[in-house]
């Protein structure tokens, strides 16, 4: 009975890593020229924020408490990711952005892709990058990028943010990277894709650092007034924690089709690297090449793409997803470093009972400091 548990369990986890296992081609389109989205989620963080704010101050006037300040900062932290951030497939901001269709968010200009023009469909990767849906890219703070850094950003790094709160775990940024590193070469990206994107790692690394500065760092985003309520003490600004380490052109992938180094192995590497050489060549050359009637014609027609984020999901054979399923459950019973980063990420990481295990943290005063 615990084994069969036990592989449902499995396959479940399988299920969420899938869902969150996108990758993005930078390379095909890349003469094709984006709008800046930084202000866009900015603005969007700031409102959201405000919203939270508010909802959490009314809680507390409804119930006539004083929350101390550990327990404010878990408030609003539990109300900010279940209903603002957390999303069953894929990232709200990855999602919102790629499919341009959510009630109340303005439009972004992004580069949706069919699997078919990727570089990985080129040489017959491997089939999740190949065959599933490709994070749309953007342009955010002046990095072009793919939307799903964006998902590593706000939710695998709110876990991150989460654990390293935490007294039992006792994490230190070293920790972070390991664990971060140990979920990148597990099925959650290379066991699974192929392909290791320290892109990714960065974003989550990011990630951890934004939402610290909700409430604490040099310059905090939330304080409290006299009467205990939360206010907004500065605007977020998503430029702040934005590199251009995001681009995965400037820090590169590492590309192994298999986990043993077979020739062939080795040489379907040196294919996908070679087309992806190919790609931003021609990349390079259409955008001195094209006129500019020609490039924005393009332009438009490729930034007006709708494509549905969930059509992979129709394709995906069910035996693959058993096999999927399988290697998560190996993996959970052998490597120790996936089954700790496995516990950073719970269903629900903010239940009353884990605030006895966070940090304390002290709440800035409004007005006690010059925010500029």
């Amino acid at each position: 009975m615990k084994l069969r548990a036990l592989i449902f369990c499995s396959l479940l986890l399988g299920c969420s890593f899938m869902a969150s296992a996108s990758e993005s081609d930078p390379w095909t389109f890349a003469y094709i020229p984006l709008a800046d989205s930084g202000v866009l989620i900015s603005d969007k963080l700031e409102n959201m924020i405000r919203t939270v704010i508010d909802e959490v101050n009314s809680q507390q006037i409804a119930s006539k408490q004083r929350l101390e300040d550990t327990a404010l900062e878990f408030a609003f932290f539990s109300q900010f990711r279940s209903g603002y951030i957390r999303d069953v497939a894929w990232g709200v901001f990855e999602r919102c952005i790629g499919t341009n269709n959510c009630q109340g968010w303005p439009e972004f200009e992004r580069i949706q892709m069919y699997p078919e023009e990727s570089v990985y469909h080129a040489v017959n990767w491997r089939y999740i990058p190949s065959r599933f849906h490709l994070a749309s890219i953007v342009e955010v703070c002046d990095v072009r990028m793919g939307a799903d850094k964006l998902t590593h950003f706000f939710d695998d790094g709110f876990h991150f943010f989460n654990a390293f709160r935490s007294i039992r775990k006792n994490l230190d940024w070293e920790d972070l990277y390991k664990l971060s590193m140990a979920f990148e070469n597990s099925y959650m990206g290379t066991r699974l894709t192929g392909i290791v994107s320290r892109a990714d790692i960065e974003a989550n690394l990011a990630g951890v650092r934004f939402y610290r500065d909700f409430f604490g760092g040099l310059s905090p985003m939330i304080g409290r007034d006299t009467d205990g309520r939360l206010v907004m003490l500065r605007s977020p600004d998503i430029c702040d924690y934005v590199s251009e380490q995001y681009d995965e052109r400037v820090l590169p992938n590492e590309y192994s089709y298999s986990l043993t180094k077979t020739p062939r192995a080795v040489r379907r590497s040196l294919d996908l690297m070679a087309v992806i050489n190919e790609r931003g060549d021609r990349s390079a050359r259409l955008a001195r090449e094209l006129s500019k009637k020609d490039l924005a014609l393009e332009t438009k027609t490729i930034l007006a793409r709708r494509i549905p984020m969930t059509q992979w999901q129709k394709d995906f054979p069910k035996y693959r997803l058993v096999g999927h399923a399988t290697g998560v459950l190996t993996q959970i019973m052998f490597d120790s470093d996936f089954r700790l980063a496995l516990k950073i990420f719970g269903f629900n990481p903010l239940t009353p009972r884990k605030l006895r295990d966070r940090k304390p943290v002290e709440i800035q005063l409004a007005g006690s400091l010059d925010h500029n």
